[in-house]
């Protein structure tokens, strides 16, 4: 079972995601990652699940044919307003796809909605070409859940070990592991303190802070990818996963329930 995002939060993602400093740093680590794993050619088949309003699907296009899925209407909407026909509502667990379709499924924090994270992995694998590759994004450190996560629908946060053993037990090969936004985890650590005081607190992590301050943060989330993309970081809000598929078939009667 996926816990869905509240309706209101895809609203709020269309309006900030091609601006706010943690989405720009997300898509900066992606193509970086991207670029040097994936061939030169610009033929891929591409698979985005969890597309939401769309935005990572221009970025994904560079690479080739780009298709989405995602659960929610409200989010597919979005999608075609921005010009993309090519999305379907579905679930993350049972893909309306082919054995061994894509040569790229990317999987930008969505994961840690899932009850069973590793039978979506597993499914992710089966439309996966053998040897294909996979993008996972999601949220770190179960110590800092909290009303962000609840509001979009989060049932929980990764340590790097844990996500290691998911991607291993779901058949992957990991190539490249890392925390994200090392730089920043002080002051978001102090924020949600803070506000943990405050009765009506507003919705932060969906909020644009002021210019100046997104500016900053924007550039600080830019000077980590080199680090994130190489060496890694040893702790940060989010962990980046690039993950490769074995050779062996991935039937889809992997997807029993339970690990």
């Amino acid at each position: 079972m996926l816990i869905p995002m509240r309706s209101d939060a895809y609203d709020r993602l269309f309006e900030i995601e091609a601006t706010l400093w943690w989405y720009r740093g997300r898509r900066a680590v992606c193509k970086r990652l991207l670029d040097r794993a994936l061939p030169a050619t610009r033929d891929l088949r591409v698979l985005d699940v969890g597309c939401g309003t769309g935005f990572n699907m221009r970025l994904f296009e560079r690479y080739g044919a780009v298709e989405g899925v995602d659960t929610a209407a409200e989010a597919l909407a979005y999608c075609r307003r921005r010009g993309l026909e090519r999305v379907r509502q579905a679930d993350a667990a049972s893909l309306p796809f082919a054995d061994d379709t894509f040569d790229l499924v990317t999987a930008l924090d969505i994961i840690e909605h899932l009850d069973d994270d590793v039978a979506a992995l597993r499914e992710f694998a089966r439309v996966l070409k053998p040897g294909g590759t996979l993008l996972v994004y999601t949220p770190a450190l179960p110590a800092l859940y909290g009303d962000h996560d609840r509001v979009v629908g989060h049932r929980r946060r990764y340590m790097k070990r844990l996500l290691r053993d998911r991607l291993e037990a779901a058949g992957y090969t990991v190539r490249h592991l890392s925390y994200v936004n090392l730089v920043v985890l002080p002051a978001v650590l102090l924020v949600r303190l803070a506000l943990r005081w405050v009765t009506d607190r507003p919705h932060v992590e969906m909020s644009l802070p002021p210019s100046p301050a997104n500016a900053l943060l924007t550039l600080v989330s830019w000077a980590e990818v080199p680090l994130v993309t190489r060496l890694g970081l040893p702790f940060g809000l989010s962990l980046v996963a690039l993950a490769r598929r074995s050779n062996r078939a991935v039937p889809r009667a992997a997807l029993s329930p339970g690990r």
